[in-house]
């Protein structure tokens, strides 16, 4: 009777799994460098314009689309914003008294008309102190709307932004304005 030699395979087991564990490891390393900073970014942004602050973005340019008179617009052209906080800006019949309940309501501190690029008002906030620093953040953070040149205030679009309190945190947010 011929005898069969048996290979000895112990040792392919060893390195299959080595194999294994290193593809494993890799895939774990690239999750983790790509998908930490990804959190971060999360947390450093979540108080930006989010639903709630939309929302009372949009009920600042209701109240100052229906309450401003057509020098604070200009103002706004020509210095790149202006600070709508002061209620007693409004000049239609019940403006003042809708911007004292909206701000009291949802507890604003300022609310700016600046013009639809605010690459002017980016840079007065990066160099003026007397903003805070989460404010010069989210300022920083905004994209500078520049690349759609046919919204500008010659033609009546504006922004407003809005910072308010909400849960003890600073939270802001920003709506377009058409002024036609």
């Amino acid at each position: 009777m011929k005898e069969k030699k048996v290979l000895n395979k112990k040792g392919f087991m060893l390195v299959e799994t080595l194999i294994v564990g290193v593809f494993i490891m890799g895939i774990f390393s690239l999750l983790y460098t790509n998908f930490f900073p990804l959190i971060g970014e999360y947390e450093r942004y979540k108080d930006y314009d989010t639903v709630e602050s939309t929302y009372i973005a949009h009920w600042a340019r209701m109240i100052a689309l229906k309450g401003l008179p057509e020098t604070s617009y200009t103002t706004a052209r020509n210095k790149g914003y202006l600070d709508i906080t002061d209620c007693s800006l409004y000049t239609a019949s019940d403006g003042q008294q809708n911007c004292a309940a909206f701000e009291t309501m949802n507890n604003v501190s300022k609310v700016y008309l600046t013009s639809y690029s605010v690459i002017n008002f980016k840079n007065f906030v990066k160099d003026n102190n007397s903003f805070s620093r989460s404010f010069r953040e989210y300022i920083s953070y905004l994209p500078t709307y520049s690349k759609n040149t046919s919204k500008t205030p010659s033609t009546g679009y504006y922004r407003v932004i809005v910072e308010y309190v909400s849960d003890d945190t600073y939270k802001y947010g920003n709506i377009e304005v058409y002024k036609g």
